[in-house]
């Protein structure tokens, strides 16, 4: 098989979402408190998306978890540079949520959570992650949400 600069992109997204599945606390908050596996099962591409997921006719008062994955940079023949773009965003009437330990509304939240669950993650990259910068973003007049971007370099083929 050819090698790929591009094969990571599909990778990344694997891991981060799997991550994302598997955090307790993130669930509780997407799906409440009383969340079964299979609420869990079927939350990909319904409320967590490997892409930025808009629609601009949805009234769901959900939380939504969006990633995406970006090689802006290949500054050496051995590396690339990896940017990992979260999205998070919450119909507006859906923003109050408190849990011990953290602060904000629930958009605010999850990106605490989301920070939290990946900060440290060791099969991203080499070293670790950098967070470079959270905006907010207002979709719509129904959704608000905020934007994290991390960057993290990479070999540029891996065996």
């Amino acid at each position: 098989m050819k090698k790929s600069l591009l094969k990571d992109i599909g990778t990344y997204k694997n891991i981060l979402i799997s991550s994302f599945l598997n955090s307790s606390d993130i669930m509780e908050l997407m799906l409440g408190s009383d969340y079964s596996q299979d609420d869990v099962n079927n939350i990909l591409y319904n409320q967590i998306f490997p892409y930025l997921y808009s629609d601009e006719t949805k009234t769901d008062i959900k939380t939504y978890l969006c990633t995406e994955i970006d090689i802006p940079k290949i500054p050496t023949a051995t590396i690339k540079d990896m940017k990992i773009i979260i999205w998070i965003y919450c119909h507006r009437d859906y923003m109050q949520y408190s849990k011990q330990e953290y602060f904000g509304t629930r958009v605010d939240i999850l990106a605490d959570m989301v920070e939290r669950e990946i900060r440290d993650c060791t099969q991203l990259g080499i070293g670790n992650l950098h967070l470079d910068s959270v905006t907010y973003m207002s979709e719509n007049k129904t959704y608000y949400g905020r934007q994290m971007i991390f960057t993290v370099p990479d070999f540029k083929f891996k065996g």
